[in-house]
């Protein structure tokens, strides 16, 4: 091998290994934001927890139905028991299934959302916004807020979660 060879070689591994330690060094960074803004963030009323792999941000999603809050408690600690640092009363927060409209017929994901604070109803249209954070990632939950109605159909339903009208309601 020539001297060449050798050296295009190492500069391969030493691009691969920058390319590591950005990510990981982006990944620390944004853990450490998410961690950071929870202690805020769970004050507002309209802080949503939401999966990373179902968060769909600004695209409209109705209430199927509300979650029995001993599925919630379930869900909200790690797999195989045991709670996660983040949510010490896995029992003040509440759970909705959720259909997101992606805009054909039959075109919908559904997943579940959890708050301390909001109130949703069954049939209520929202969004999620979209700006998010890591919340947990034992839990693999983002944080952001609930939006107003989520358009189409003329829902109309542009409530907000602290129960000034619309069709609020405790969950």
């Amino acid at each position: 091998m020539s001297e060449n060879d050798n050296h295009g070689t190492e500069n391969l591994e030493s691009k691969e290994r920058r390319s590591f330690m950005k990510k990981g060094a982006l990944a620390a960074g944004a853990l450490a934001l998410g961690l950071g803004s929870a202690g805020t963030a769970t004050a507002q009323d309209n802080e949503m927890l939401v999966y990373t792999y179902a968060y769909h941000p600004n695209v409209p999603f109705r209430v199927e139905n509300t979650l029995e809050q001993s599925t919630v408690v379930r869900l909200l600690a790690r797999p195989g028991g045991g709670d996660v640092p983040e949510i010490s009363q896995p029992d003040d927060y509440s759970g909705w299934v959720v259909r997101y409209d992606l805009g054909g017929q039959d075109a919908s994901i559904t997943t579940i959302v959890f708050s301390r604070g909001a109130s949703l109803s069954s049939g209520d249209r929202r969004r999620l916004a979209g700006d998010a954070s890591i919340f947990s990632s034992g839990l693999n939950l983002l944080s952001t807020n609930l939006q107003g109605g989520g358009g189409g159909n003329g829902s109309g339903n542009n409530t907000t979660t602290q129960g000034n009208g619309g069709n609020n309601s405790s969950a």
